[in-house]
C-alpha cells in the first residue's frame, strides 16, 4: 500500500511538469453553495504558478449576487486580478445562496461588480475562445451548466464568425465536468450540479461536440476529503476564510469533488484513476441521470473510482498541498 501511495503522489505531482507549454484552461464555477469551489480555484492558481496551466477565464454559472465578486477576490489574492469573469444573463439556475461569497467579496480587494452589472458569460466565452489556437482549450466546470448551454446556443457575432457549436468544436479539446454520482444519481433532491438548471444540463451535455469527462462526487469525493489543513494558513487567506465561513468557525475537511475535477483535468485520466469509456450519460428532465452502456457515445467517459490498491489519502495530500499554496511562494507543493 505504501508503494502505491508513493507512486500516486509522484505521478500526480510530477507528470504534468514536462508539458511543452501550460494548458489553456477556462474554469467555470458556481462559487456559492459549497466551499470546494474555492479550494479548486486555489489549486488552479498554484498550478498556474508552476506553469502547468494558463487561466484564461473564470466564468460564474450562479446568479447569486456575490459569487462573481467572490471569485474575482480569490483571483486577485493570487495575483491575477484581470482574469475575465462573466455571469449567465439568460434564465439562470435555481438560487442556492452562499455562506461565504458576500463576506469574501466585502473583505478582500476586487473590481468585479455584483451580478446585475457583471459581464455576460456568453460574450466572455466567445471572446476568449476566439483568441485561442484551434483545439487548445480545456473547459472545467464545477457548477451549473448554464453558461455552456448559452455558449452552444450563441450565434455568429463580432467576436467570432462561428456559431456556438462550431466555435467549441474549433477551439476546445475537451470538457471536464464535475457531476454527479456514478453510475447513477436518481435522487430528486435538489442538490448537485445538474439539478439547479436541469434544462441547461440536458442541452449542454446532449449538444457538446468534443470529449467530455464526467467526474463523480459522493463517496468517491468524500474518500479524499480536504480542507482542515487550511487552518494553518494566514488568517487573511480567502480560501481559509471560505472554509471557516462555510463551517461556521474553524476550517474542516469537506469532500473534494471540485478539486478532483481540476486535478484530473490538468494532470490526466491515467493512473491512479479508473476511467469508464463505454456508454453515455443520460440526463432526465429533472437533472437526475444514469450512465447507460448502450448506445455508446465515444465522446462520453467518466471517472468515479481509484484503481485498486491506491491510497486515497495520498491523492488528498496532493490536492491539499496545492490548496495550501501562498502567492509569492517559490513553488506550489
Amino acid at each position: 500500500m505504501r508503494q502505491a501511495a508513493v507512486f500516486v503522489f509522484m505521478t500526480l505531482a510530477v507528470a504534468s511538469l514536462h508539458a511543452a507549454e501550460p494548458l489553456r484552461v477556462i474554469f467555470d464555477t458556481d462559487m456559492d453553495s459549497d466551499c470546494d469551489d474555492a479550494g479548486a480555484l486555489a489549486m488552479l492558481h498554484a498550478m498556474a504558478d508552476r506553469r502547468e496551466v494558463t487561466i484564461l477565464a473564470t466564468p460564474v454559472s450562479a446568479t447569486h449576487r456575490w459569487s462573481a465578486p467572490c471569485t474575482d477576490a480569490i483571483n486577485t489574492y493570487f495575483g491575477r486580478p484581470d482574469i475575465p469573469i462573466g455571469v449567465p444573463k439568460g434564465k439562470g439556475p435555481r438560487e442556492q445562496g452562499s455562506k461565504y461569497a458576500k463576506a469574501i467579496a466585502e473583505s478582500f480587494p476586487h473590481d468585479c461588480p455584483e451580478y446585475a452589472d457583471a459581464p455576460d458569460a456568453t460574450a466572455v466565452y466567445r471572446r476568449v475562445l476566439a483568441a485561442q489556437p484551434d483545439g487548445s482549450v480545456v473547459i472545467i466546470t464545477v457548477g451549473d451548466l448554464t453558461n455552456l448551454r448559452y455558449l452552444l446556443e450563441s450565434k455568429p457575432d463580432d467576436l467570432s464568425p462561428l456559431a456556438g457549436p462550431d466555435l467549441v468544436r474549433a477551439k476546445v479539446s475537451r470538457w471536464v465536468c464535475m457531476g454527479s454520482r456514478y453510475p447513477a444519481d436518481l435522487d430528486p433532491a435538489p442538490w448537485g450540479n445538474f439539478k439547479p438548471d436541469p434544462e441547461s444540463s440536458a442541452k449542454a451535455i446532449a449538444g457538446w461536440p468534443t470529449l467530455v469527462t464526467f467526474i463523480g462526487g459522493g463517496a468517491f469525493a468524500k474518500s479524499m476529503s480536504t480542507g482542515a489543513r487550511l487552518a494553518e494558513l494566514p488568517a487573511d487567506n480567502p480560501v481559509r476564510r471560505v472554509y471557516e465561513l462555510y463551517f461556521g468557525g474553524k476550517a474542516k475537511d469537506r469532500h473534494s469533488a471540485d478539486q478532483l475535477t481540476v486535478l484530473i483535468a490538468v494532470r490526466g485520466t491515467d493512473a491512479p484513476w479508473q476511467l469508464v469509456t463505454e456508454g453515455h450519460n443520460h440526463i432526465f428532465p429533472n437533472g437526475t441521470h444514469e450512465w447507460r452502456t448502450t448506445p455508446d457515445n465515444p465522446l462520453h467517459q467518466y471517472i468515479s473510482a481509484l484503481q485498486p490498491g491506491v491510497d486515497p489519502h495520498a491523492v488528498a495530500d496532493t490536492m491539499e498541498g496545492l490548496m495550501m499554496y501562498l502567492p509569492g511562494s517559490r513553488e506550489a507543493k
